[in-house]
């Protein structure tokens, strides 16, 4: 393996495989580079990459990347002319990738996974609130599509300080960077002044090493994102047998159903410029779900928590080996020729 962002956050376990690296914005090499022909390679990253990143061979080159508003930035689509297979994670990036010039047989759906063997730990992280609900909104970086607005609405329209019940953020807390990045501390503010008896909120902005403990601390995952490409967290809810709650529309209704989640309705509208990434485009979509609807969802569960994971349980449980990091393993290996 060689790593072109340096290894400061690179797994212990696969330091062995790794041969050399670079870190990200500098050439300056550590260690070896690589053979020049490779009987794989693997990456992700922007299809305009593609052409720089697949240079040691001419076999089994399979790029990955994911978008989430249905318009490419222009010209993307032709450098997908250097590999050999395309790699969507998600049906709904498929099509956007199908509309915007890349042929389909050109390409292979494979999903994301999750280690299931990490998810049967029972630690949980120590949070600070002892709610009876716990919902946790797994955020990290405050992009405008991941809608922060929407979800805090939604939840002030669901439940009032006396409510036994506890939203989880787990956010960056950082001033506004890029223009597709708003101020997480502003919007949470406004939502303090407009629900001024909302229910309880708790804020983390540390790295936490073992994500799944913090699933593990909660009931519930929730997301009222505009537009997601796969939404990793779903899946990763359902290893930890959480409820889980998101919109009707992008990547993770690959997985999700009626009989496994909640899924909330909305209406497909165009996407603001600001929010898209690369170049923007003044018809792109995005969906903007139903705060009332994801309101009703939530008290609902507040109301009836063990009917519905008990109901929802077997069905999330089902589909869990298909989506083991050792499956998606196995679908790439099953690509090369």
């Amino acid at each position: 393996m060689f790593s072109t962002n340096g290894v400061e956050h690179f797994p212990d376990d696969l330091k062995p495989n790794l041969r050399g690296y670079v870190n990200e914005g500098d050439n300056k090499l550590f260690g070896n580079i690589l053979d020049d022909n490779y009987d794989m390679q693997l990456s992700y990253t922007a299809f305009k990459n593609f052409d720089k990143y697949f240079l040691r061979g001419d076999k089994n080159r399979f790029g990955i990347w994911n978008y989430e508003t249905d318009i490419l930035p222009k010209a993307f689509a032709k450098y997908t002319k250097h590999v050999d297979k395309v790699l969507p994670s998600s049906n709904f990036s498929k099509e956007i990738f199908t509309k915007n010039g890349v042929p389909a047989d050109h390409q292979v759906v494979i999903s994301h996974g999750v280690d299931l063997d990490r998810f049967k730990s029972a630690i949980k992280f120590p949070l600070r609130t002892n709610k009876r609900l716990k919902i946790l909104a797994n955020i990290a970086q405050p992009h405008i599509r991941k809608n922060i607005p929407g979800l805090l609405e939604a939840y002030g329209k669901a439940f009032t300080k006396n409510d036994d019940v506890c939203l989880v953020l787990k956010i960056s807390r950082k001033t506004k960077g890029s223009s597709f990045e708003v101020d997480a501390n502003s919007i949470i503010n406004n939502f303090k002044v407009k629900y001024k008896n909302h229910a309880d909120i708790e804020i983390i902005d540390q790295f936490i090493v073992n994500i799944e403990e913090l699933y593990n601390a909660c009931d519930v995952v929730f997301t009222m994102a505009n537009a997601e490409n796969f939404w990793m967290c779903g899946l990763e809810a359902m290893a930890s047998n959480k409820i889980v709650v998101a919109p009707k529309y992008g990547g993770q209704l690959d997985y999700m159903n009626d009989t496994n989640s909640f899924l909330v309705n909305g209406k497909v509208v165009r996407a603001p410029l600001q929010m898209q990434y690369w170049e923007p485009s003044s018809y792109a979509k995005m969906f903007e779900p139903d705060t009332d609807h994801a309101a009703e969802i939530l008290q609902n569960i507040y109301k009836n928590y063990e009917t519905i994971l008990n109901k929802f349980k077997p069905n999330m449980e089902s589909i869990m080996p298909s989506y083991s990091w050792d499956a998606v393993t196995d679908q790439i290996l099953n690509l090369c020729k």
